[in-house]
């Protein structure tokens, strides 16, 4: 081979494997229950605003982190009629960047203790953050619009709903993304068109609860059908099951990640870990350990403790995650 050829030949090489390389680099995602920098964790931190993720930084080793922000960001002072109303100071939009958050889903039950000041306030504040939402919008159809975003040469596209009521958004009026299940089926099925993977946001469930409702199971399914990848739940506070659906995850109930809504400022929980590639979506199951209001992943006994929690959670699904290995 003379030296024309034998240059040739490497060069080919040497391009075709930095494409493979390219290719083959996958998109990292976390997924985070809810998350409250209100009360509790406002009255502890105050503004020391680089404190609760001191220890671990979890947008900063994945391409998209996404958590439940469970509350409006606002600085309205009028209450709607509830037992409990959490607000987000807009001060706290810091350690919503000091944690690497990407994008939150604001569908939820707490979004509108503060009327549609707080969720008209909420899209305000999260749009001058760079911050981008599901869930709520300042009509219906704003509402249900996707998030889509693009890594590495990947689409995801993003939805999230809460249940119904007073503060579900209108053809005319602001709010969150109601619940209904032709709205959902709609929606996934424009969105996989456009992307190459649909996650879906599910504030939903009884609080405190193990396992998830018959409806809730019915209803993942039914979405998964329609074109869903990934189903994230929050709302019961506690970790619940995961499934594995017709090649789909459905995680019920991430449980609290950060949550100033109640007194205990050290527990477990978990987050969950999607590295998606041409070989499909790899998923993982993280043990989190919260330590006076300060996330970190966990280790040894408390490791072992989070993930045969969810494994027992998990052993009533015909398919789950750990029948996998992969949360091993």
């Amino acid at each position: 081979m003379n030296i024309m050829k034998m240059f040739h030949f490497a060069a080919v090489f040497f391009i075709a494997g930095i494409v493979q390389a390219q290719v083959a680099e996958p998109v990292t995602m976390l997924f985070a229950g809810d998350l409250t920098l209100s009360d509790n964790v406002e009255r502890f931190v105050g503004m020391r605003t680089g404190y609760i993720f001191e220890r671990w930084k979890p947008g900063k080793e994945a391409d998209i982190f996404m958590v439940n922000l469970e509350h409006p960001v606002t600085t309205a002072t009028e209450r709607v009629e509830k037992k409990f109303n959490f607000k987000m100071s807009p001060a706290y939009g810091a350690i919503l960047h000091d944690a690497g958050v990407t994008l939150v889903n604001s569908a939820n039950n707490h979004v509108f203790d503060y009327g549609l000041r707080g969720i008209e306030d909420t899209m305000r504040y999260l749009d001058s953050l760079g911050i981008p939402y599901t869930g709520i919008g300042r009509n219906l159809q704003e509402a249900r619009r996707p998030v889509i975003m693009e890594k590495k040469g990947r689409k995801i596209g993003f939805l999230g709903y809460y249940g119904g009521g007073d503060f579900a958004a209108t053809r005319d009026k602001p709010g969150f993304a109601p619940r209904y299940t032709r709205f959902i089926v709609e929606d996934v099925r424009k969105l996989k068109s456009r992307v190459d993977y649909v996650v879906v946001n599910f504030h939903w469930g009884v609080e405190r609860a193990p396992l998830p409702d018959d409806w809730q199971v019915a209803l993942a399914r039914r979405v998964v059908d329609a074109g869903a990848d990934l189903i994230i739940g929050h709302h019961p506070h506690v970790l619940q099951g995961i499934e594995r659906y017709k090649g789909a995850v459905i995680a019920y109930s991430l449980g609290n990640f950060v949550f100033g809504g109640n007194s205990m400022h050290t527990y477990e929980t978990a987050v969950l870990k999607v590295s998606l590639s041409d070989a499909g979506a790899e998923v993982d199951l993280i043990p989190v350990s919260i330590k006076r209001w300060q996330p970190q992943p966990s280790t040894g006994d408390a490791r072992e403790s989070v993930l045969n929690l969810v494994r027992d959670r998990s052993f009533h699904f015909p398919e789950n995650l750990f029948l996998t290995g992969a949360a091993e």
